[in-house]
């Protein structure tokens, strides 16, 4: 019997970028959830109170209030670090260069938008408020991931060339 080889067709872009920025999607949805009623710093309260409180049992109101917010903060910031990874790595799709300054200022400015975008949804929801100063950090959050990218690209390409 015979057979005959079979053409491969590449696969459609559409199907090629779903891998990367349906996992953009999902992260992006996460983030829009988590500015919802249910995450306000009032209802989060529930949550942090105690595990401070059983962390440090001498804690004062203040520094309560303080440590609440920087939780709260860094939890603004990590969210879009890792929406700036993923956006760069979409945008990468795995094609060389490992790094380009279109990719890093495209990545930045999606992260950039959706902290704009995200902040406008939380004046609409009840407990919440929109604050140009969490978008801040959002964007900080994406910069830092940013500039992570071009460094270990930057020492990558140093350990490269001492070979």
């Amino acid at each position: 019997m015979e057979y005959q080889k079979r053409e491969v067709l590449p696969k459609p872009l559409v199907l090629r970028l779903i891998p990367y920025w349906g996992l953009v999607l999902v992260w992006m949805v996460l983030i829009s959830l988590l500015s919802t009623e249910p995450f306000s710093a009032e209802n989060t309260s529930r949550y942090i109170d105690p595990l401070l409180r059983y962390l440090f049992p001498h804690i004062t109101a203040a520094e309560f209030v303080f440590w609440h917010t920087v939780i709260r903060k860094s939890a603004h910031f990590a969210e879009f670090f890792i929406l700036g990874n993923l956006a760069y790595w979409a945008l990468r799709r795995g094609r060389s260069p490992g790094w380009r300054v279109s990719w890093m200022l495209q990545a930045l400015g999606l992260a950039v938008l959706y902290s704009l975008a995200d902040e406008a949804h939380q004046a609409f929801v009840p407990n919440r408020t929109a604050s140009l100063f969490d978008s801040g950090i959002d964007s900080l959050g994406a910069a830092v991931s940013q500039t992570l990218i071009y460094l270990r690209h930057v020492l990558l390409a140093r350990l490269a060339s001492l070979r």
